[in-house]
């Protein structure tokens, strides 16, 4: 690439778990975040050196029997892992919150391209993310925030997809052919009709 990407990654000691689906925005007004237990924020160089970079903070979690990679879109302009564990466990009633294992910021709410880490990927548990009991038991859930019908993922935002798409597929041996969007698992249209997934496959490993 001829330009620096920036990626971030968050690791949000969140509390999680639950079962299904996208974020859904509050009818009321926007929730105040919650603060994680601890949150460290890192700053990573040129695109071709970060998924090292991400290997080196996700090496020391054990990793169970992962079959799947499931990506999804917030369907809002804005958001955070503590703004979406919050609304799962007061709206969707999950009491293990945040149903995704990691959230990738579009500079509204997080910064843009910040990778968030939740307890469900640290503690190795089942998402509840997708809607069915085998791609939450074995699917990793990654939501990008966006609503990707009426927009596109920043390009920091897919550089830090595409990087942790990488590690993820090479770490628990993951084929390309089961990185999936929310909708090749249930009828939605997450995530979003502008997500550029054969992109993504062409900037990730086939096996």
């Amino acid at each position: 690439m001829h330009f620096r990407w920036k990626i971030y990654i968050c690791v949000s000691f969140l509390a999680i778990l639950g079962v299904s689906g996208c974020y859904t925005p509050p009818t009321s007004k926007p929730m105040t975040a919650v603060k994680p237990r601890e949150t460290t924020v890192s700053t990573v160089r040129p695109h071709k050196k970060a998924e090292p970079y991400i290997a080196s903070r996700l090496d020391h979690y054990f990793v169970r029997d992962w079959r799947y990679i499931v990506i999804h879109h917030s369907a809002t302009a804005s958001g955070s892992a503590a703004e979406f564990d919050r609304y799962h466990r007061e709206k969707r009633g999950w009491e293990n919150g945040l149903g995704y294992h990691f959230v990738i910021g579009n500079g509204n709410g997080t910064p843009d391209g910040e990778i968030e880490i939740g307890n469900r990927w640290i503690d190795q548990i089942n998402g509840a993310h997708a809607g069915m009991e085998e791609y939450n038991h074995y699917g990793i859930g990654i939501c990008l925030v966006g609503d990707f019908n009426q927009s596109r993922p920043t390009a920091a935002q897919m550089a830090s997809l595409s990087e942790l798409v990488e590690y993820l597929q090479n770490r628990c041996h993951i084929t390309s052919e089961n990185v999936i969007m929310h909708r090749h698992c249930r009828q939605t249209d997450c995530p979003g009709r502008n997500f550029p997934y054969y992109k993504l496959l062409a900037n990730t490993s086939r096996f």
